[in-house]
């Protein structure tokens, strides 16, 4: 990034933090109140790793956790259409911050970021580093910047056409109904790497999914279905990702 962008970005981040967010929910723990969005975070990168220096304050409802094995040590949060991801070098995140787990996450002193298409904040690279984020380091690292904001709530995906899937969405939980598995070699036997799907008029989508995932040996399914996932974007193969979160992200139409 060029000095004039970062300068640019922190101005805005530290005019940003001066807004007033919302409030808690009635009967819900008192939580830090959002002082800017993820959407406006996304419209401020400009790519790059930036150190935040405002006191920032984002507000989402977590939609993936690791779980499965196929998010390893993250968490993506969304809010009104617009998702991030939370790196964080802690094992089991999901027993504190399940999918559904309305949260609070302070951003100063962590790095922005973008990986596929999706924001990322995390602890400031190493110098060197070929990636825009690192891990948060510890526990109470992440303690001191992530806090639950409320109970335990249910998460709707946005349910979408391959034809209107959009930059803007990536990081975000999107459905996408009328699916067929299509291999494109003969041994794709297992949902484990990059599978591709197909609706009724051709247009494609690739899932993801890790071969450390627990359902990665378990075969994709023969005949019409339905997808669900974070939204991802691969940039040199120009192609929409889902990054499919469990099995139960895949169910027959």
């Amino acid at each position: 990034m060029r000095p004039a962008q970062h300068l640019t970005l922190l101005l805005a981040l530290l005019l940003a933090a001066c807004h007033d967010g919302g409030f808690p929910l009635p009967g819900e723990p008192e939580a830090e109140a959002a002082t800017t969005t993820i959407a406006e975070l996304r419209r401020l990168h400009a790519g790059g790793s930036v150190t935040v220096e405002g006191d920032l304050v984002v507000a989402g409802r977590i939609t993936a956790d690791d779980r499965s094995g196929n998010f390893y040590r993250t968490l993506t949060i969304e809010h009104e259409g617009a998702g991030m991801e939370i790196r964080a070098a802690v094992d089991r995140l999901h027993v504190d911050f399940p999918v559904g787990c309305p949260v609070t996450l302070r951003l100063r002193g962590l790095a922005l970021g973008s990986s596929y298409g999706v924001l990322q904040a995390g602890a400031p690279p190493a110098p060197g580093s070929r990636y825009p984020t690192d891990y948060i380091p510890s526990r109470p690292a992440l303690d001191a910047v992530l806090r639950r904001a409320g109970s335990v709530g249910p998460v709707e995906a946005t349910r979408l056409p391959l034809a209107e899937l959009a930059p803007g969405l990536c990081g975000t939980l999107v459905r996408i109904e009328g699916l067929r598995y299509e291999p494109e070699e003969l041994d794709e036997a297992s949902w484990a790497g990059y599978r591709r799907f197909v609706d009724q008029s051709g247009r494609a989508i690739h899932t993801y999914v890790s071969e450390y995932a627990d359902f990665a040996r378990r075969e994709p399914p023969a005949g019409r279905c339905i997808l669900r996932g974070i939204l991802q974007y691969d940039t040199a193969h120009g192609r929409y990702l889902l990054k499919l979160r469990d099995e139960r992200d895949c169910s027959e139409e």
